[in-house]
């Protein structure tokens, strides 16, 4: 079965007919004098979730109000995709784009990523917060420093990591 988007505690009647996740990183090309041009990596950018469809039925204009109310609201909140990882998200943009007939209501959203909260991580029945690893050798240590837990929580939560001391940018630690 598949499961329903879902943002705040708005849920979708039905999954969107459209829709896409865009991940891009933030590269740069440097031009050094008798050598050429270098590549540099800063990372991955926020991803950028939109799609289209449509609320159906004899309630399909309130459903769109309640989450034109959310949008309206703004602020950040955990945004669950079908079939992907949730993440934390802020509302950009909501359009009501026609009625194809008197019970469907037609719709078109855009999310962005909000990177600077923690991602959420689904962890047996319940979400739990993560955090990215922004530089090579940052360490369990340090996180677990930052965001006052300890190691050995951290290294419970995250049996993935071989060198708790010695962390990789990107890789994604669970927090308690």
């Amino acid at each position: 079965m598949v499961s329903l988007m879902q943002f705040k505690n708005f849920i979708w009647t039905k999954n969107p007919e459209k829709l896409s996740v865009s991940v891009t990183r933030d590269m740069k090309e440097m031009e050094i004098p008798f050598y050429g041009a270098v590549m540099q990596d800063y990372g991955a950018k926020k991803r950028i979730i939109s799609g289209e469809g449509e609320f159906c039925g004899p309630q399909c204009m309130h459903t769109y109000q309640a989450l034109s109310a959310l949008f309206q609201q703004g602020g950040s909140g955990i945004l669950k995709l079908p079939d992907l990882p949730a993440l934390i998200a802020k509302p950009v943009s909501l359009s009501y784009e026609a009625t194809t007939s008197p019970h469907v209501l037609r719709y078109k959203f855009l999310f962005w990523e909000d990177l600077a909260k923690p991602s959420p991580v689904f962890n047996g029945n319940a979400f739990r917060f993560s955090v990215l690893v922004k530089d090579d050798g940052e360490s369990l240590w340090s996180i677990a420093n930052r965001e006052h837990t300890t190691v050995e929580e951290l290294v419970r939560l995250n049996p993935q990591i071989r060198w708790p001391s010695y962390l990789h940018a990107g890789e994604r630690v669970i927090l308690p």
